[in-house]
């Protein structure tokens, strides 16, 4: 026999935004839970469920997902977005929490709001599962893990799905229904194949995935963390990070709460990369970050979004300053799919498509450890057509995007020779060779070269810009670099003054 629990929730007009909290009891032997949410159109909100061991069991983002959510002990019968195993009697705890989609004043309700969540909780026999998104075949998370949250503990890091080293292509800025996107998991997947992609970070808002299914194309775990103050990927992520906003220390809104998010992430091992940082009302404004816990940043998000262009400028200017300073950190781009592939957000404009612009990672093979190990050294380009082919002579040493080339220089007189060449370009584009933020040769074709001497010079770095005889951004390469520079600079925001001054 079924146990069936409501809760209710109301929220006045003006009323702040907190974490409400609700327990319930689960009775011992239990075999399935299944949720009902339902709120109104006022809040984008998040809900959590913790059981008697407070591991987090199952999500669920208010977004364009179905409502209904099963939470079984045995994985095949398990919804998405929950924690499939033994299903441990005592006191369960649902926690809701706003998730804020921009940077409007979102701290208050602007009308009144409601939520209802019904719990049905059993043994045996269980609702029809055509109620519920599948868990699919392939799960990241394993059970049976106590405390705060879930490990991905079930993925395979180090899976190769091709040996080679070579250039992959990939997207790490990915949505599905289960936030804001329109994309299922397997449309993702679908167009991340039409699109020739290699790889791609699955990224909802405030929501880690548990569990994919199977594919030749290489899916690696992430989130895009969301507030009111900008967002932020986690690339690989390997915990579910706190990202609940009525925490003790701030939490999730403030300097000191996201500060500390940062530095667990980074000791985890995953990347921190922030996303489209000069785009409105999504701009970054977490000032007191340090650039040194910054893995890489979204220089271009998807170019279809008509504010995008003159965003994507700012970050490629902001990048080049962050260089100048003596900060190593790896430019990427993101399509930040959310669309469907044949819908635009302009009328008659171009598709917003996953992979576009495309991130490409030299990588040793085709494996999430392999990936993130080659972004976090800068072994990246991104393109929305042409293909960068770029490298550098030293003496009898070959170097590529990415590396540092100190000791080189240092035997071999201080001089260099790079050479530039594109594929899938014609001969109306340019090639802009960008020498520690400054243009210092610009020649149209799809083959140039650029030799130089920083004898004198100190750190350096070098980097090239591919754009269309009107200026429109083709691609861009990551800088190679020579030696190191110590900066007084040492937040996002003491840049900024700087760059005002």
């Amino acid at each position: 026999m079924a146990n069936l629990i409501n809760f209710e929730q109301k929220i006045d007009k003006g009323k702040s935004l907190p974490l409400f909290s609700h327990c319930f009891i689960l009775p011992d032997e239990s075999e399935w839970i299944a949720f009902t949410f339902n709120a109104t159109n006022n809040a984008w909100l998040l809900f959590l469920v913790f059981d008697a061991d407070r591991t987090l069991r199952t999500q669920y983002l208010r977004g364009n997902s179905l409502n209904k959510l099963l939470l079984h002990k045995e994985a095949t019968k398990s919804s998405a977005l929950t924690v499939p195993g033994e299903l441990p009697g005592g006191e369960w705890l649902i926690q809701v929490v706003p998730t804020y989609g921009s940077n409007n004043d979102l701290q208050q309700t602007t009308s009144e709001a409601s939520y209802e969540i019904t719990v049905e909780s059993g043994k045996g026999g269980v609702i029809e599962q055509d109620h519920f998104h599948s868990l699919g075949n392939t799960c990241w998370v394993l059970p049976q893990q106590q405390g705060k949250g879930f490990l991905i503990n079930g993925y395979d890091w180090e899976e190769v799905k091709d040996p080679e080293e070579k250039w992959y292509r990939g997207d790490f800025h990915t949505h599905t229904i289960f936030s804001d996107g329109k994309m299922t998991r397997s449309g993702n997947n679908d167009s991340a194949r039409n699109q020739k992609l290699d790889f791609f970070v699955a990224t909802d808002h405030n929501i880690v995935h548990t569990s994919w299914s199977e594919e030749e194309v290489l899916i690696i775990p992430g989130i895009e963390v969301t507030t009111s103050k900008g967002h932020w990927n986690i690339l690989g992520v390997q915990e579910w990070p706190d990202i609940r906003p009525s925490m003790p220390n701030g939490g999730l809104e403030s300097e000191k709460g996201m500060k500390l998010l940062f530095q667990e992430v980074k000791e985890t091992g995953a990347l921190c990369s922030v996303n489209h940082p000069f785009l409105s009302p999504w701009a970054w404004q977490f000032t007191n970050i340090p650039l040194s816990m910054i893995d890489s940043i979204e220089i271009w998000n998807d170019p279809t979004y008509k504010d995008n262009p003159i965003a994507t400028e700012h970050a490629l200017n902001f990048w080049s300053h962050i260089w100048n300073e003596g900060y190593h950190i790896t430019g990427i781009g993101g399509s930040d799919s959310h669309l469907l592939p044949h819908e635009s957000y302009n009328d008659g404009g171009q598709p917003s498509l996953i992979g576009d612009p495309a991130t490409y990672v030299h990588a040793l093979n085709l494996s999430a450890s392999a990936i993130l190990d080659a972004v976090k050294q800068g072994k990246v380009f991104v393109s929305r057509g042409p293909f960068i082919s770029l490298s550098v002579s030293i003496g009898n040493q070959i170097f590529k995007i990415g590396d540092e080339i100190t000791a080189a220089l240092e035997q071999n007189g201080y001089n260099g020779r790079c050479t530039v060449t594109l594929e899938n370009g014609d001969e109306n584009i340019f090639i802009y060779w960008i020498e520690n933020g400054e243009v210092v040769l610009k020649e149209q074709g799809i083959n140039s070269s650029y030799s130089f001497n920083w004898k004198n010079k100190g750190y350096s770095w070098l980097r090239v810009d591919v754009r269309s005889a009107e200026g429109q951004l083709l691609a861009f390469s990551n800088p190679i670099y020579y030696g190191n520079k110590n900066t007084s600079v040492t937040s996002w925001g003491d840049l900024l003054k700087k760059i005002e001054m």
